[in-house]
């Protein structure tokens, strides 16, 4: 899905309220444990992770769009569940929600819920 809207230029998206204090909420989680839940197209995948920082970040446009422009990006050591029931290191140590697509955020005490209009990813913590 093509990510077009009239008359915008894609670099113009700027974070919005709701961006800059999901990444606020998650600053002030440094050190915790956290675990995310992607589910995307009838898929879903787990990760858990000692959360270090998060920051919203910008990336320039890929040709095919494939990728987001526009990601909140989570660092920290943790591992992700595999299909086969495995768990692998986290890339990098970064593990990136994208937020160009996003309808909502909302955020709770112990639990946050993005949704894209690819799918929803849920952040729980203690």
């Amino acid at each position: 899905m093509e990510n077009i809207v009239p008359g915008v230029n894609i670099m113009d998206i700027r974070p919005t309220e709701d961006d800059i204090q999901l990444q606020d909420t998650l600053n002030n989680l440094n050190g915790k444990l956290i675990h995310i839940t992607k589910e995307l197209n009838r898929d879903t995948d787990e990760t858990t992770m000692t959360l270090s920082r998060a920051n919203l970040h910008e990336r320039p446009p890929t040709i095919d769009g494939y990728v987001s422009p526009y990601v909140l990006q989570i660092h920290g050591k943790g591992r992700i569940g595999t299909s086969s029931a495995q768990y692998e290191q986290i890339p990098y140590e970064i593990y990136e929600i994208p937020l160009t697509n996003k309808l909502h955020t909302h955020v709770q005490p112990n639990h946050i819920s993005i949704k894209t209009e690819d799918g929803t990813y849920t952040i729980t913590y203690h």
